[in-house]
């Protein structure tokens, strides 16, 4: 388990120095060492803590962060069969059942929240067991056959998912925008952000851009974890981030749909 738990952080570590373009080469150079070792380090030789940490310094990268991307590497190499896939496409309130599950949330949990019979999350249960994406384990405890939410890919559950994803994103930002335009009775706005832009930039720099947002994700996603557990309830917000952007060849169709955000300019009879 530890020998594999090593390859998983050297599959991430090779995976970050590939995005940074460093090379074996380049490596060598800044630990003070021969390429030959390197690619031992890096491959059936046990990694050191000492080269992990000057790894990570290389790759700016620290520990709990690189924990992070090897679980979710983990959770990518994890794949709903073709059947289970299709019918979760096709059934997506089971789906929505079955996320419900990962987050943790038990059989009655989702019942209240959703007003569900007993009937219902009967049926939900049995089909997604029949499936075998859930057991019950010897406490009568609902859990999924998952460790992490499997990698969705791009297939028709992939498909179905960034579908409902950007719609359900949209309206829920079109109604905060509405809000934050709209003075409440007390005087106070809604604090909502958006923007919609196309700019020109080189691909190295907007790939350096994406490095630095996923980097500040990260960042986020842990004060978030650490202040929902220290934090008083009341004291919290629930913070809602969508977020997109796509390089695209200057010619690319869709940019028309930019330019006209607000009405297509008609020739007017």
């Amino acid at each position: 388990m530890k020998e594999f738990k090593s390859q998983k952080i050297k599959s991430v570590l090779k995976s970050l120095l590939k995005k940074k373009d460093i090379t074996y080469e380049d490596l060598a150079a800044q630990m003070e060492c021969s390429v030959p070792t390197i690619k031992r380090m890096l491959g059936a030789e046990e990694l050191s803590l000492n080269r992990l940490l000057q790894l990570c310094e290389i790759v700016e990268i620290d520990l709990a962060d690189l924990e992070a991307l090897t679980k979710e590497e983990k959770s990518q190499n994890e794949k709903f069969t073709p059947e289970q896939e299709k019918f979760l496409a096709k059934n997506t309130n089971f789906f929505a059942y079955l996320m419900n599950l990962f987050d943790g949330k038990t059989p009655k949990q989702i019942a209240e929240s959703n007003q569900l019979t007993q009937k219902s999350t009967d049926k939900y249960l049995i089909a997604l067991e029949k499936l075998e994406l859930i057991k019950v384990t010897g406490s009568q405890k609902v859990k999924p056959n998952f460790k992490n939410v499997p990698h969705l890919g791009n297939g028709p559950l992939g498909r179905t998912y960034a579908d409902a994803f950007v719609h359900s994103g949209a309206k829920f930002f079109s109604k905060i925008i509405q809000e934050s335009l709209n003075s409440h009775p007390e005087g106070e706005k809604v604090k909502a952000k958006f923007s919609l832009n196309g700019s020109k930039v080189t691909k190295a720099s907007y790939e350096a851009w994406v490095q630095q947002q996923e980097s500040s994700n990260l960042a986020f996603e842990k004060l978030c974890k650490f202040e929902e557990k220290t934090k008083p309830t009341e004291e919290l917000v629930t913070v809602v981030i969508m977020q997109a952007h796509a390089p695209v060849e200057n010619d690319y169709s869709g940019l028309k749909q930019l330019e006209n955000s607000l009405a297509t300019i008609v020739n007017i009879a």
